[in-house]
């Protein structure tokens, strides 16, 4: 277990791989420059190395003047008051609450709650917390509180959606935890959405076409992070208060590296909109982001915004954090909160020390978590997880890494399925199609791999209406074949030709099809015709409408053949038809057509 600073960080073993590039990239600067150059916040930054892992740790000595980022007053405290004015509480009500905060905040300061170190602190970014094992947890407690035994130590803003293992396993080697804030989660897969959140995606989603907006990669933008800074304090610092400051050295940072990806909102060469984003373990969160608030509001840039990110991570087939706050809206399109806890070790620290941490705790898990679910209640319909610390920590709902893996389960299904109807022909890849087409239309923003699968689905749709262009007209040729010949070996019977005829094994639809070309293809035409299919024979019989004219009507026709087959007559006059379960009756039912017909007609055919 070895400790780096800002002159060694270079000489940490961080891993040759893509995950270790990007860490390298976003911490090397940030402990070269200080979060003073990013946050506006002073703190110690060192980096520990615990087998085959790089945790980076902040070591702060009761800067009570620091953001939440690097402060524990900041967060329960000035975060809190400032909160208070968003509240529909009453004057009086929010007074006191002020009031009781102001007076608990004097009690921490005194027992120095910020005198601690924050395990796996990467200031802005979240979820970034590794597997600990057990044995990892116990030796990175006991080389801290060794190392540095007046400082309480922390893990802060861990999840049990993302983190509920860690969690445990903190508690077993005797962590506590006070509530620190909640997120909003969405997840890709296994969720059922209702039509208006459906809708409200949609309608989302429009806008953008129709804003005139180009979204742009930020590194194509060169010199745009005092921009960046700009819109991030109008929505982080002018409008919500609460949030930590972020700078321009930050963007510029972030810009050359690749832990987060910026994309911007550009019109007439003007940036109005940007979000930043990055992936840890199957969920996509937005460390920064910000928009022009002067632009009207009927643009709708946050929903444009809110809109764009959340297709990141569903065309990506993992979830989003969407944060906390904008509740209502965040609601009607799908997400659900999560509550974050600090976990907190103090069993080194004197009792005075250890006092600080009860009074927080009371405040953080017997008020501050109330107040949450109750507003939440208000807003969602489903609120788990709020009702206090579990005995054992488990995913409120599904976990981001269940619902991703779901999602890639059956799309690996799907494909397979894919695979095997490019096999299949006629009706059976009809069938098949259809199916497959249904089950992914149920996604609202598929991952790139539905799109292929679509793609692949429509090449199959086109060869299927091919084949059935072709079975099609090899159909009509071979029914006009089998016409020519019947006429051509049809008697007459005076100025009229008689079509009798049992043609086999063949369908209804068939069957009648050929009778009703028999007669197109004469002014005087009189059919007849028998065919079975499975254990049921078909009678069909047409007429002219000369003939029907002169009293030969298809439906008398049957009338005297069907009983043969035991089947009962539908139609008229110029098409009729008869099934019947007595295939063996069929000869004896076209010749009793064949009687009628000459009887009608006047002379043996």
């Amino acid at each position: 277990m070895k400790l780096y600073d800002a002159s060694t960080i270079d000489a940490a073993p961080w891993p040759d791989t893509e995950e270790g590039r990007k860490a390298r990239g976003f911490l090397v600067p940030l402990f070269q420059r200080g979060p003073e150059a990013f946050f506006g916040d002073r703190s110690t930054l060192r980096l520990l190395s615990v087998d085959d892992l790089l945790i980076p740790l902040s070591i702060n000595d009761a800067d009570h003047g620091n953001s939440y980022l690097f402060s524990l007053f900041a967060r329960y405290i000035t975060s809190q008051r400032a909160a208070l004015a968003t509240l529909d509480w009453s004057p009086a009500v929010a007074s006191g609450a002020g009031s009781v905060l102001f007076g608990l905040g004097a009690l921490l300061k005194a027992t120095q709650i910020d005198k601690c170190i924050q395990v796996d602190n990467w200031p802005s970014l979240r979820n970034m917390a590794p597997s600990l094992g057990a044995g990892q947890i116990r030796r990175i407690t006991d080389f801290l509180a060794a190392r540095y035994p007046e400082h309480a130590i922390v893990f802060p803003a861990l999840s049990p959606a993302t983190h509920a293992p860690l969690l445990n396993g903190l508690k077993e080697e005797g962590y506590a935890f006070a509530y620190m804030s909640y997120t909003r989660m969405l997840l890709p897969y296994g969720v059922e959405l209702s039509r208006k959140v459906r809708e409200n995606r949609r309608r989302d989603a429009r806008l953008l076409e129709a804003s005139g907006y180009e979204v742009v990669d930020g590194r194509d933008m060169p010199g745009c992070a005092p921009r960046l800074a700009e819109l991030y304090q109008m929505l982080n610092r002018e409008k919500y208060r609460t949030n930590p400051p972020i700078s321009p050295a930050f963007f510029e940072a972030c810009l050359r590296g690749e832990m987060i990806r910026f994309r911007l909102l550009v019109k007439d060469g003007r940036i109005d909109t940007f979000y930043g984003f990055m992936v840890k373990d199957d969920v996509l969160y937005s460390p920064a982001a910000g928009y022009e608030l002067a632009r009207p509001q009927e643009l709708g840039l946050y929903r444009i915004l809110n809109s764009l990110l959340m297709q990141e991570a569903l065309e990506r087939g993992i979830a989003i954090e969407t944060g906390g706050g904008a509740d209502g809206f965040k609601a009607l399109r799908g997400d659900r909160p999560v509550p974050r806890y600090n976990a907190f070790y103090v069993r080194h620290l004197p009792s005075r020390r250890r006092l600080g941490w009860r009074l927080l705790q009371r405040l953080a898990n017997d008020v501050l978590l109330k107040v949450t679910r109750r507003i939440l209640q208000g807003i969602d319909e489903a609120v788990v997880g709020f009702d206090g610390i579990p005995e054992t920590f488990t995913p409120p709902f599904m976990s981001p890494g269940e619902s991703a893996e779901r999602l890639r389960r059956d799309l690996d299904a799907l494909e397979r399925e894919v695979d095997a109807a490019s096999a299949l022909e006629g009706s059976a890849l009809a069938d098949r199609v259809s199916a497959l087409t249904r089950s992914l239309e149920e996604w609202a923003f598929p991952p790139r791999r539905a799109v292929a699968l679509r793609q692949r689905l429509e090449g199959l749709s086109r060869r299927r209406d091919e084949e059935k262009r072709s079975r099609r007209a090899s159909t009509r040729a071979q029914r006009a074949t089998v016409a020519r010949q019947l006429l051509e070996g049809a008697p007459r019977l005076g100025d009229a030709t008689v079509v009798v005829h049992h043609l086999g094994e063949i369908s209804r639809q068939q069957l009648r099809a050929l009778a009703e070309q028999l007669c197109r293809a004469g002014a005087c035409t009189a059919v007849a015709l028998a065919g079975t299919e499975g254990g049921t024979v078909t009678l069909v019989a047409a007429t002219t409408r000369g003939l029907v004219e002169r009293g030969v009507e298809a439906n008398q026709v049957l009338a005297q053949a069907a009983p043969a087959v035991e089947g009962s007559t539908e139609g008229g006059p110029e098409v009729a038809w008869a099934d019947g379960a007595r295939p063996e009756g069929a000869a004896a039912a076209l010749e009793a057509a064949r009687r009628y017909l000459e009887a009608r007609l006047g002379g043996a055919a």
